[in-house]
């Protein structure tokens, strides 16, 4: 059985099981066509690449979202940004400030198959402890700033967003580093639904600017909150896929990983200057 063989409604939510299973700890079995439970048939996890950004979209709205109402309800601005994240890793899994450590932490080997080595060890080491600590505060920085919900979801949401749509420019700009894993296994990405999903991209970002800017900002904010962070998304995926061909030979899992938190930090931080 292949997915091609199913309804479009059905292939629809096979694909959103897909990403809600791989990129957040949310049972899925519900979203599942009836002829995928109980059955061994592999998933498209290539084909659903596509709902990535809306998934990142929803988990950000969902961060920022939080953040802002336990502030409204008198919790400290710093404790109320910790609680969310708290529930974003939670919901996540944790999955990208994973692939962060271990990057970090393979920056202490010297060759390429020695970087590979200390990224597959569960331990983390003390640049790993670094990186986390320095993106946790980043964001719970930004996030204790923001008082407002609509404020809070639309910078969360459009950083989520585009950095789940930042590493799959990776994905297509160097081949995998390994010829094993997750990663390869997205290789190559379909090309129609990679478009989809950068497309999509900035889809989201420009509706929820649409809908959650404040009606008070000049007319020039949509394109600080749609061209700016795409470009600086851009940006960090672009040096990143640098770094991965040139110290790895190609990208991994952890990679994909570290650029999802690195561009989530870079457009927090730069969008939320704008109101600080």
């Amino acid at each position: 059985m292949t997915s091609c063989s199913l309804s479009i409604l059905d292939r629809l939510r096979l694909h959103l099981a897909c990403g809600v299973g791989l990129l957040t700890r949310i049972p899925v079995g519900w979203l599942l066509p009836t002829t995928y439970k109980n059955s061994s048939a592999a998933w498209p996890l290539a084909q659903s690449i596509w709902c990535w950004p809306l998934i990142g979209m929803g988990i950000g709205v969902f961060t920022g979202g939080l953040s802002a109402v336990l502030q409204l309800s008198h919790t400290p601005p710093l404790a109320a940004a910790g609680i969310a994240l708290g529930a974003q890793i939670l919901v996540t899994g944790g999955l990208h400030e994973d692939g962060l450590a271990d990057t970090a932490d393979s920056s202490g080997g010297i060759t390429s198959e020695r970087k590979l080595e200390i990224m597959r060890d569960s331990r983390i080491g003390s640049y790993g402890v670094l990186a986390l600590c320095l993106a946790i505060l980043i964001r719970a920085g930004v996030l204790a700033s923001i008082h407002s919900i609509a404020l809070a979801c639309l910078i969360c949401g459009i950083a989520d967003c585009l950095a789940r749509g930042a590493f799959l420019i990776v994905t297509k700009t160097v081949p995998p580093a390994r010829p094993d894993g997750l990663a390869r296994s997205l290789y190559p990405l379909p090309q129609q639904n990679l478009a989809v999903a950068l497309a999509g991209t900035l889809c989201l970002c420009t509706l929820l600017t649409v809908f959650l800017i404040p009606a008070f900002l000049a007319p020039a904010y949509f394109l600080i909150f749609i061209a700016l962070p795409a470009l600086l998304a851009l940006t960090i995926a672009l040096l990143i896929a640098q770094y991965a061909k040139r110290k790895l030979g190609g990208y991994t899992g952890d990679i994909l990983g570290g650029c999802a938190v690195l561009t989530e930090c870079v457009i927090m931080t730069v969008l939320s200057a704008f109101f600080y």
